[in-house]
């Protein structure tokens, strides 16, 4: 009712306005200059009051790069990786846990309840336009509420242009990568097709501590990494069709990776392999002025499917049956009305989405020959969402409230033979239901075109409920617990944003304040000495600070600064933790970088400190990893350099066969460090990477 109460008090208050001011409102026509970019953007519309990171991957598409390259330069975000390119890498924003961040590509959801964490190496990055990063509680469009915030994978698509680009790239550790992206349209219908392959053997060198890290450091000696090889392909294909009012639009991503599995340094698999296979299919439509001037209406259906192969015909992992398939699947529905109340000062948005997904999970002996099947588990999730915003002062005070219910309807059929019938009632059916809601404030007291502050803050409370492996465990290793509260999530933040964009200088500058509080934190607690059990023992306060600086001179030199201060302290009842950071939370993160681009050469230099971090709950000195410095740098040659249309060109001027054509050279980890993210699992050191690239 609380909610409802803001909706109607602000309503009120809206119809109330001044008449004079609407019609004002309706015949002033106000320029946009250049640093008010962002509001042309669709995902910042979305949550105009939420602190909303939007990266262009079209400025750094002369370099070798990883999607764990790209996300870790951000204020707010830390990546963690358990070895080199290729490898398993989790995400977390504003120190959230991995399993607390959702994914979606083109918003379609690619999380799975199964394990909850997204591994990027299994996410498309090529093919990708732009990357959200969505830090303030859950913004409208996405179906489920995100504790950890949201990231949202846009992939390129045609867009009424005409485009061929091939690239070819390869390094260290014998890697290789060969992609080709073409784009055209005919009339009404446009078409993007992206197509890759990327392959690496992995095997850097390393410093093998022999299981003694600290007390004994005279056995350490230098090793190859073994069995980190992996071979990915990925294509994906994107059609827009437009018709009177609506787009009609087809996506498919289809994305096949097979690896090793390497192991921790001091213990490295040989033989454990791993096939993982995914295909995402969605239709959508987008329609404006649909019935009425002022209904705008997007939809989306979807189907994933998924498939993921462990091969371990040495029972490295475990002395237990370690081999499996696991198939997965993921479809639903979602509506997207937009109601432009323009003349009330509002903007009514809403969400009404239904998914289900399957989970099915097939025990294999060392000849990967089926030996038993677990019962096929499900999951249904509904959401209804609404958001209002309310713009005054001629846009420059906006209040945009917005209330979300979910509900989960697990069925798990568990085995019969091993349940009573009274669990077998109990637990083959399970409903959850939350209301999660969300308050945003924009204020722009200054702005002219040259200058705009800006000021935002946000409210939220977000929900997470238990995945699969959480619930019910995995036989031989986790214990289920079907007991779990659902995790739940207080979280503020605010801060101003300030843009110049006078004739020589641009400068976005963004300082944002936050705090969480966590409470019934789900961890894996030791259950006896080869087993684990899922539970909700601990609770956590994360509060910090983060800043974005971006300086542009002359268009030619740029600078790039972010920073990130955070505590997450954990805030449990237990005395030997109460008052102890969080595992793998560092106080401080800096990235920074400098470039300069003329007509014909492109270069850079960027440098990264990761602060130090504990890797165990009790802050032991045994687990302590200090903080360092990564530099990296990267030039560029163009033989031949795109056109850049001008007044003064003939309309008749026919284009070069060939646009542009480019060699780029990289150098990573320039001074050669030798670290660990994740406790026995090391990074590679230095590494270079050369790319060739020609557009047509």
């Amino acid at each position: 009712m609380k909610q409802f109460v803001i909706f109607f008090g602000l309503a009120i208050f809206a119809l109330g306005a001044d008449q004079t001011e609407k019609t004002q409102e309706k015949i002033k026509v106000i320029a946009k200059s250049p640093q008010q970019d962002l509001q042309r953007s669709d995902s910042v519309a979305q949550d105009p009051a939420g602190f909303v990171r939007v990266i262009d991957l079209k400025k750094n598409e002369n370099r070798y790069q990883s999607i764990e390259e790209v996300l870790e330069r951000e204020s707010g975000v830390r990546v963690r990786r358990y070895g080199g390119l290729g490898s398993y890498a989790t995400l977390s924003i504003r120190g959230s846990n991995a399993n607390q961040v959702s994914f979606y590509i083109d918003g379609i959801p690619v999380q799975n309840n199964q394990g909850g964490e997204v591994n990027l190496a299994d996410l498309p990055f090529d093919n990708l336009e732009r990357i959200e990063i969505y830090k303030s509680g859950t913004a409208l469009g996405f179906s489920a509420s995100a504790i950890g915030g949201t990231v949202n994978l846009v992939t390129k698509k045609g867009k009424k242009k005409k485009k061929t680009r091939v690239s070819i790239a390869g390094g260290s550790f014998r890697t290789y990568k060969l992609k080709a992206f073409h784009a055209n349209y005919y009339q009404d219908l446009d078409y993007s097709l992206f197509v890759q392959k990327e392959k690496s053997d992995g095997n850097f060198r390393f410093r093998n501590d022999n299981g003694t890290p600290v007390l004994n450091t005279f056995d350490d000696f230098d090793e190859r990494r073994k069995n980190a090889w992996f071979d990915r392909y990925n294509f994906t294909t994107n059609l827009a069709y437009r018709r009177e009012k609506t787009t009609y639009t087809l996506l498919n991503d289809f994305n096949y990776r097979f690896q090793g599995i390497p192991g921790q340094g001091n213990n490295q698999f040989e033989k454990v392999k791993r096939k993982y296979l995914r295909n995402t299919t969605a239709l959508g439509t987008q329609s404006k002025g649909i019935f009425w001037d002022f209904l705008n209406l997007k939809t989306r259906a979807f189907y994933t499917g998924s498939r993921d192969d462990l091969y371990d015909p040495r029972t490295e992992l475990g002395s237990g049956q370690e081999d499996a398939r696991t198939d997965m699947q993921q479809y639903g529905v979602q509506l997207l009305p937009e109601i432009y109340l323009l003349q009330y000062y509002q903007i009514l948005k809403f969400l009404v989405a239904s998914e289900r997904e399957t989970f099915r999970r097939e025990d294999k002996d060392n000849l990967h020959n089926t030996v038993d099947r677990n019962p096929r588990k499900f999951r249904t999730h509904n959401a209804v969402q609404i958001q209002d915003e309310f713009r005054f002062f001629r846009k420059r005070l906006r209040i945009v409230p917005s209330v979300l219910w979910e509900e989960y309807v697990g069925r798990f059929n568990e085995d019969w033979q091993e349940q009573s019938f009274v669990e077998l009632l109990q637990r083959n059916r399970v409903t959850n239901r939350f209301t999660n809601s969300k308050l945003g404030f924009l204020a722009i007291p200054w702005q002219s075109n040259t200058y705009r502050l800006s000021w935002k803050a946000n409210i939220s409370r977000e929900s997470r409920i238990p995945t699969f492996i959480e619930l019910f465990g995995e036989r031989g290793t986790i214990i289920g617990n079907t007991d779990l509260r659902p995790e739940q999530s207080v979280a503020w933040d605010a801060g101003p944003v300030l843009w110049l964009d006078f004739q020589w200088i641009q400068s976005k500058t963004s300082i944002a304040y936050f705090h969480k509080s966590i409470l019934d934190m789900i961890l894996f607690i030791p259950n006896s000495q080869f087993t684990f059990r899922a539970e909700n023992v601990d609770s956590a306060s994360i509060r910090g600070m983060e800043l974005d600086q971006k300086f542009s001179l002359y268009k030619s030199w740029q600078w790039k600064t972010t920073y990130t201060y955070q505590r997450a302290i954990n805030t449990s009842n237990a005395p030997s933790l109460r008052g102890k950071y969080l595992t793998l939370r560092p106080l401080h993160e800096l990235h920074s970088g400098i470039h300069y681009r003329s007509k014909k050469f492109k270069t850079g230099a960027e440098a990264t400190f990761i602060g130090a971090v504990y890797k165990d709950r009790s802050n032991e000195y045994l687990n302590y990893e200090p903080g360092r410095w990564l530099f990296n740098f990267y030039c560029t040659y163009y033989f031949i350099t795109k056109p850049v249309p001008s007044p003064e060109s003939p309309p008749t001027e026919e284009k070069k066969w060939l646009q542009e054509l480019y060699l780029s050279f990289d150098v990573k980890n320039i001074l050669d460090k030798r670290a660990f993210d994740v406790v026995g699992y090391p990074l590679p050191g230095r590494m270079y990477y050369v790319s060739l690239s020609a557009l047509f």
